[in-house]
């Protein structure tokens, strides 16, 4: 009788307990990946009043089994339902994760790792990728500039100092592209202008002017499909220009023209074509042949000059026409010259590109020559055309590739960070840039049931669950979902319905220990 009431209090205890279970299960219903315990029973132990006897062969008397009485029940096990994925949360807040599989993501404290399923993340103060519940810091592995990841995970600061930018990059390419209309009033009055806008290495931009021009014959008439494209200055991002000279340089040592005569003496002539011996000291290739005018663009008769002196273009690699042209009396026939750029030639049978510079499509302006922070610049003007268009120009540059590539960019200044499926951290700029800035690192363990709860959301590895395995989630076959949390996998109805069943089974204990009470009762009595 004294064992009844001893079994059922342990029944009262145990359905306690239980009921302890489902209301924490029922209290975190909200909890942000939170995963169900249930519990189960065991029978605690046994009194045996007669062991078990076998058959006798002899005697003839069969077997007889144990009589067992049960001494009540105890706590089985407390099972956590950490494998049942939970529900989805949308809180479109890009540092919220959840992760589709079983995989835990890392954290730490400063001194130990602990495992969750909780990706409510958010960056703190000093930069760093942290839980918003614990200030704990999520781990993976942080990139270098150039987005190759570290070979050991570490506390990811994704908002340092040096991720705040993204650095600048010089111009390489650009295309001229649109119409030339040879009837363009601006063509054949002072030229058509074209701007381009560079940056150099250092991310400040520059603006190229450029100027073409149709090429005339000797009666002043315009030659269809032939002009020239000057490079007439560049202009720094506060307007000033960086001036023409900057471009030139001086392609050999001053000659003796005494005995060159240019031309003959015809008054009318507008134009003499000279030719010398001067050295390109940077080609090693003669200088030949120059357009020569008297200073104020009228003509002038000569037969004998003193000196010359020729002018290489750094930007175009192409000589430019004398400077410095004196007869014997020291006048200056010549004090000023254009720096002529490239031959710009189009078919004039569909006024498609023939040839830029001598070459198909293409030419090289070595900005590098006017500033050590700048590039070379390679042009195609195949996008170009010489075609009518009511004597409307369209022509204009563009940096970069067809693709946008080797444009160049300023400074980046950081204007948002996401997270993708596979837990790669990337930045992007507002240079268009964009930048590794670190992976997510996640866990997986032999027996996940075998984590143990610390509380906050966070579990530690116990001995049975086994050691963690650190990796890429995506070599799970998993991904995150970022803007998302998982939910509690608390199910309601399965916990109201084992509430019922523990009620029951609290009230059926207490039963057992008034009835017990009673045959006490009624057996103490008896003395009466």
């Amino acid at each position: 009788m004294m064992r009844a009431l001893y079994s059922g209090v342990s029944g009262l205890k145990t359905h306690q307990t239980k009921m302890d279970v489902i209301g924490n299960n029922i209290a975190n219903v909200n909890t942000v990946a939170y995963k169900a315990s249930s519990m189960s029973f065991q029978e605690l132990m046994y009194q045996t009043t007669s062991s078990a006897s076998g058959a006798d062969a002899t005697t003839g008397r069969g077997g007889v089994n144990a009589n067992q009485i049960g001494l009540g029940v105890t706590t089985g096990a407390i099972s956590n339902t950490i494998t049942t994925q939970g529900a989805t949360q949308t809180t479109n807040d890009p540092f919220d994760l959840s992760i589709q599989g079983n995989s835990f993501f890392i954290v730490n404290n400063g001194s130990e790792n602990y495992y969750t399923r909780a990706g409510a993340f958010y960056v703190d103060g000093a930069g760093n990728l942290a839980m918003k519940t614990t200030g704990y810091n999520v781990m993976g592995w942080a990139a270098d500039e150039n987005g190759n990841l570290a070979d050991d995970i570490t506390a990811l600061k994704i908002m340092s100092a040096e991720n705040q930018t993204s650095s600048p990059e010089a111009t390489e390419w650009a295309r001229i592209t649109g119409i030339l209309d040879k009837n363009g009033s601006k063509l054949n009055n002072e030229g058509q202008s074209i701007s381009l806008q560079v940056y150099d290495d250092l991310g400040y931009s520059y603006t190229c002017k450029f100027r073409i021009m149709p090429v005339q014959d000797n009666q002043g008439n315009n030659i269809d499909g032939s002009y020239t494209i000057a490079l007439e200055n560049i202009l720094d991002s506060n307007g000033d220009t960086l001036g023409a000279n900057n471009y030139l340089q001086v392609a050999g040592t001053v000659a003796a023209l005494d005995d060159i005569t240019f031309g003959d003496t015809i008054v009318d002539q507008q134009d003499y074509s000279i030719t010398t011996s001067i050295t390109n000291a940077n080609t090693s290739n003669p200088v030949t042949t120059y357009i020569v005018k008297d200073h104020d663009g009228t003509t002038k008769n000569f037969t004998d000059k003193t000196e010359a002196i020729a002018y290489y273009n750094q930007l175009t690699g192409l000589e430019v026409q004398v400077d410095d042209l004196g007869d014997n009396d020291g006048a200056v026939l010549e004090s000023s010259f254009d720096v002529y750029g490239f031959a710009l030639n189009y078919d004039v049978s569909n006024g498609s590109l023939t040839s830029i510079g001598g070459n198909e499509t293409e030419v090289v302006m070595n900005l590098n020559n006017v500033k050590a922070s700048m590039k070379a610049v390679t042009i195609d003007f195949s996008g170009s055309s010489n075609v009518a268009n009511g004597g409307v120009a369209t022509i204009e540059g563009v940096a970069g590739d067809a693709d946008g590539n080797m444009a160049g960019k300023k400074v980046g200044t950081m204007s948002s960070i996401s997270i993708d499926g596979n837990g790669y951290i990337t930045a992007t700029y507002d240079n268009g840039n964009s930048r590794t800035l670190g992976l997510i690192a996640v866990a997986n363990f032999s027996n996940a049931s075998g984590l143990e709860k610390q509380g906050e959301n966070l579990y530690s590895a116990s001995l049975n669950s086994g050691e963690a395995s650190i990796g890429e989630i995506a070599a799970q076959g998993e991904k995150m979902t970022n803007g998302t949390l998982e939910m509690s996998n608390v199910d309601l109805s399965t916990e109201f319905t084992e509430m019922i069943t523990t009620q029951r089974g609290f009230q059926a204990n207490s039963r057992i220990i008034t009835t017990s009470d009673t045959l006490l009762e009624e057996l103490v009595n008896l003395k009466r």
